[in-house]
């Protein structure tokens, strides 16, 4: 007892069983004290199952012949048994101090001397686990976490146990192995592996161990001295056997295949000597398995060749570099990348053909790797071609070092010259007008920034251009879009060819441009610009066939006094731009702050006009048109008035703001649906029937179905068309925008009456008022209003007359106030007439007790 304790010392100390390392082991089983709790209750569970379970456990390991062999007598069974029952109390007592772990060495220890190998007490510790949970199971199986716990804890412990057993057995073999080293050295005489001895007959006389295991011959194999080729089954082998018997000539390297079973075809090599025993002759077969060290040089070759194959064939390029930048091996694909032969490109030092810019930090990045302080790196960069060409790459590179030891780079090239076409295009799609090619507003806005900022480092100023295309919709709606766009292009290339290198012109959306002048003196510099603008743009130029002259209106901000950033210069250009474009267009106005006064006031506006038609603020009035000769009432039109808390607007107070902010379509909307029900509730009255005109805006016409509109809102009132008057503006006909002339067909095919509004302050032509179906034209209040003091509008307005009847339409003249107005147009042969001479505008219930009074002094008469 005391040498096996000894040895159990010894033991400990050479597999380093420490303190610590028994407490790592604990640790890393997760064996904490919670489980050690467990584990005693564990063992006061199974307390009366104690004798039951060893019995059980007891007949499990005795009913294997090996075991029993172990164990022969009825003594030592008394002894196992109640070793067994000693085992299983202290497994499960909680405390696995240094006196429990002398004794799983202990157990280990003697297992190794008696040659019980670790499968029989593997198995028994499977049988305890599988016993222990049963009984566990049918005691915590109401309570299935607490049993999963009991059953880790316990599976902790005996993998504990089994850890210490098993490296005492593994450690106690190994130290038997090195104490019969010696002697088994001098036995085989430094034998590398196992021996086979053939008599003369190449029968087998004997076999070591090692050939045993390696053939898998059991102990009984070699009973009656078997035949080599019941072993081996190896023709070759025998031939050369023979040979060395026969000549005495030693043969080595002789290679013997095998079937391996399941793993496949095995390989020994044989070393064959001849010798003598007794005088006589005898074999020596030294044999070693080679079938792990012939399969790692096939997977070798097999392995060089892949890579030989996948270094050529590869989609990127590679290389292998020395550490001054040498190229020492290259594929095809780096060769075609860099334009190279392979013969040139080995001539190449890496870092001289990375392009200048990048060259620096490449050899910074592999200095880095060559001394270790990174393992690899990955980057983008540029390599000069053999043409030239700058190329951008993805460059990868990583450090190794050769069987010589000898270190080298190898690097990994992919061409992402595409891909960076492919940003570059993004880029330029994100900051660049797609039309035009122009800076968007997002690049706008960058370089309006750098542009102050050197402005605040070298005390200049900054001129930022705000330019609207003037008339630019009647171009396109008269033209087509596609002469818009060509337009849109020009003007672009005519502002970029305007300025310096350093000014900026961008486009600002639409037809609006936005130019930003760097580094000005004052604003006497910006107006020399602006000027040479205008008159860039004002050139000839042909659209669809027709010549035209466009024109803009600019609006100038200045830094610093006009805004102190981007945001408020845009906003100042703006609103001077407006200011130019009421002004007529084609010039250019600097910002002042009153501007903004404006601004704020049309916004006001416009919120009010919003808010007019929620509440009720129009408000319809009629104005009689009566015949020149004789006075009758021949027809009225409606007039818009906007009654607000300030007093009552006219037409030309608002309609402007309502036409650009597009609030003309529904107030338009709202007057002709009061108008119709206005004339259906005087038919339905008994009053005379009289056509009612409306004006219509040009928006009005163009931005929807007008003609399903306006039959839509007479059914609603219960109205007929034929006694509805339409009047459009001259400008209409002038623009000849596709659609219109279908429009106008469209409303007097339903008895609507068509008359040209305010004739002769437009362009349109004869031509025009020939194709159009239009009822009567209205000579416009600036010719009627001096018709007996100007001799000019006197005439304009007898040729308008003249142009009209011989046309066939009836003329209406606008704004007359006086007698002497009157006898002109009756001597000019004038149909209607229109004004405060006959009467001001009325509310429906007085044009109401008018038409009344005219019927009752009519029935007088």
């Amino acid at each position: 007892m005391k040498d096996l304790r000894e040895a159990v010392l010894q033991v400990a100390r050479e597999i380093g069983l420490t303190d610590e390392e028994i407490a790592r082991r604990k640790d890393f089983l997760e064996l904490t004290a919670h489980d050690c709790e467990l584990l005693r209750d564990v063992q006061e569970r199974i307390a009366h199952d104690r004798e039951s379970f060893a019995d059980t456990f007891y007949e499990h390991v005795l009913s294997f012949s090996s075991m029993r062999a172990l164990v022969p007598t009825q003594d030592a069974q008394l002894r196992l048994q109640h070793a067994m029952g000693a085992y299983f109390a202290s497994l499960c007592s909680g405390d696995y101090g240094p006196d429990y772990v002398a004794e799983r060495l202990r157990v280990g220890l003697t297992h190794q001397r008696i040659g019980l190998e670790p499968k029989w007490y593997i198995g028994a510790y499977r049988k305890y686990l599988g016993e222990l949970v049963q009984i566990l199971g049918r005691q915590l199986g109401d309570d299935p976490q607490y049993l999963l716990a009991a059953c880790n804890a316990v599976l902790k412990v005996v993998c504990f146990d089994m850890g210490l057993a098993l490296d005492t057995y593994f450690h106690a073999s190994q130290r038997s192995i090195l104490e019969k080293r010696a002697y088994l050295e001098q036995v085989i005489d430094g034998m590398p592996a196992g021996l086979v001895v053939l008599g003369r007959d190449l029968r087998v006389l004997s076999i070591n161990r090692t050939m045993a295991d390696m053939l898998g011959v059991p102990d009984d194999a070699l009973e009656g001295q078997p035949p080599l080729a019941s072993l081996l089954g190896c023709s070759d082998l025998e031939q050369r056997a023979l040979a060395v018997l026969e000549h005495g000539t030693p043969l080595d390297h002789v290679l013997c295949t095998i079937d391996g079973g399941a793993d496949g075809v095995r390989y020994l090599e044989f070393n064959i000597r001849r010798t003598e025993e007794g005088g006589a002759a005898l074999l020596l077969l030294i044999g070693q398995d080679i079938t792990f060290r012939r399969r790692a040089r096939l997977r070798l070759q097999e392995s060089e060749e892949y890579f030989r194959l996948t270094f050529t064939q590869a989609a990127v390029g590679m290389a292998h570099i020395a550490r001054d930048g040498r190229l020492m091996r290259v594929n095809r694909k780096l060769r075609d990348i860099l334009g190279y032969g392979e013969a040139e490109l080995l001539q190449q030092n890496w870092i001289a053909i990375t392009h200048p810019e990048d060259a620096g930090e490449d050899a910074a990045l592999m200095t880095r790797l060559a001394e270790g302080r990174i393992g690899e790196y990955t980057r983008e960069k540029r390599f000069v071609r053999r043409d030239g060409r700058a190329l951008w790459v993805a460059s990868s590179m990583s450090v190794m070092r050769d069987a010589a030891g000898t270190q080298r780079f190898i690097a990994v090239v992919e061409d992402i010259s595409r891909r960076k076409q492919a940003e570059e295009a993004l880029l330029r799609m994100a900051n660049h007008d797609a039309l035009t090619g122009l800076p968007n507003r997002v690049l706008l806005q960058d370089r309006l920034a750098q542009a102050i900022a050197h402005a605040q480092r070298s005390q200049r100023q900054v001129g930022v251009v705000f330019v609207d295309l003037d008339r630019f919709k009647l171009i396109n709606d008269s033209l087509g879009h596609d002469a818009g766009d060509q337009l849109i292009v020009e003007i672009a290339q005519r502002l970029s060819g305007s300025l310096r290198e350093s000014d900026t012109v961008a486009r600002q959306g639409g037809d609006e441009f936005v130019v930003v002048l760097a580094d000005l003196g004052g604003e006497d510099d910006a107006a020399k610009v602006a000027t040479k603008l205008l008159a860039s743009l004002f050139q000839p130029l042909t659209l669809a066939g027709q010549e035209v002259f466009p024109t803009g209106s600019m609006g100038i901000a200045m830094y610093p006094r006009d805004g102190q950033d981007s945001q408020a210069l845009l906003k100042s250009a703006d609103s001077a731009m407006y200011r130019a474009k009421a002004l007529g267009g084609n010039h250019f106005r600097f910002y002042n702050p009153s501007l903004d006064a404006q601004s704020l006031e049309a916004l006001r506006m416009e919120g009010a006009l919003q808010r007019a038609l929620q509440r009720n603020e129009f408000e319809v009035l009629y104005q009689p048109l009566v015949a020149v000769d004789g006075g009758a009432i021949a027809g009225v039109e409606a007039l818009l008035r906007w009654k607000r808390d300030t007093g009552t607007l006219l037409p030309h107070d608002f309609l402007a703001l309502a036409e650009e902010t597009g609030l003309i379509v529904p107030i338009g909307e709202w007057v002709l649906s009061t108008v119709l029900a206005q004339q259906a509730a005087w038919r339905a009255a008994g009053l005379p029937r009289l056509r009612v005109s409306v004006n219509l805006s040009a928006r009005q016409f163009h931005d929807q179905d007008l003609a399903a509109q306006v039959a839509r809102l007479a059914r609603e009132a219960g109205c007929e068309l034929p006694c509805l008057g339409l009047e459009v503006a001259e400008s209409v006909l002038a623009q000849d925008a596709p659609g219109t002339l279908d429009t106008m067909r469209k409303l007097a095919a339903m008895g609507v009456l068509l008359s040209i509004d305010d004739f002769g302050s437009g362009y349109s032509s004869l031509a025009n008022l020939r194709r159009f179906p239009i009822h009567s034209l209205k000579v416009d209040r600036s010719f009627v209003s001096d018709i007996t003091s100007d001799r000019d509008d006197a005439q304009i307005v007898k040729a308008v007359i003249a142009l009209a009847h011989s046309l066939k339409l009836l003329v209406v003249a606008e704004g007359v106030e006086n007698e002497a107005q009157v006898a002109v147009l009756r001597e000019q042969g004038c149909d209607l007439m229109q004004g405060y001479y006959h009467s001001a505008p009325m509310t429906a219930s007085q044009f109401e007790a008018l038409l009344r009074r005219g019927a009752h002094e009519a029935a007088a008469a």
